[in-house]
């Protein structure tokens, strides 16, 4: 019986779980993507527009800011991350994927194989 409980635990161990990430290092993670993607935005402007830097932006992300209000599963927070980086200049505004990081029960494991993620991160919202 012993035997039994003790690989009953070492199985339940082994199961995997969504881990969590503290509210402090996930706003840390958000804030970090977007103060990367607002001053590359900037700097691809002016690499575009070498002449004219009055009509670039001004590297600071879009208003207001995107707060974490708990605690975040691992997989909303690299989501909205990714998606993050991967929107298309200018940095007007925060992507759609980013709207998982306020569901408490977390996104799919997976994702359908006709799921377009590139797409999503195109889709912005200004909160």
């Amino acid at each position: 019986m012993k035997t039994f409980s003790i690989l009953i635990l070492i199985l339940w161990n082994c199961l995997p779980t969504e881990s969590k990430v503290s509210l402090v290092n996930a706003q840390s993670q958000i804030n970090a993507a977007v103060n990367f993607k607002a001053k590359s935005c900037r700097d691809e402007c002016l690499k575009a527009n070498p002449n004219n830097q009055t009509i670039c932006p001004s590297g600071n992300p879009p208003q207001p800011p995107l707060f974490v209000f708990t605690d975040q599963m691992q997989r909303n927070l690299d989501f909205c991350s990714i998606a993050i980086l991967r929107t298309n200049c200018p940095f007007d505004g925060y992507p759609i994927a980013c709207i998982g990081i306020y569901y408490e029960q977390g996104t799919p494991n997976e994702l359908p194989w006709y799921f377009n993620f590139n797409e999503l991160a195109k889709n912005k919202f200004k909160p």
